[in-house]
């Protein structure tokens, strides 16, 4: 997954992990170049996603400095490889 380069982006994936979190009480996770946690893994993200914050920070700074436009670089746009419910 990429974010685009702006401000909101990473809060706006924060707060869609929170949303998956609240909507969802899975407890099996299996993660792209992470492996597979089997038990306990809504608890593992929420405390990951809670653990982040200064990161969700760091990068929004980090993209405010470089792109304080909050524009989209050319040929992106908010449903870019998206069709459907499937990205690629």
């Amino acid at each position: 997954m990429s974010l685009h380069p702006t401000a909101e982006a990473p809060y706006l994936f924060r707060d869609w992990m929170r949303n998956v979190l609240k909507d969802w009480p899975f407890d099996n996770i299996c993660c792209a170049h992470m492996g597979v946690k089997m038990g306990g893994a809504h608890a593992d993200v929420s405390a990951l996603l809670e653990r982040a914050e200064p990161l969700f920070d760091k990068i929004s700074a980090k993209n405010k400095k470089k792109n304080p436009s909050g524009e989209l670089p050319p040929g992106n746009h908010p449903n870019m490889n998206v069709s459907g419910d499937e990205c690629g």
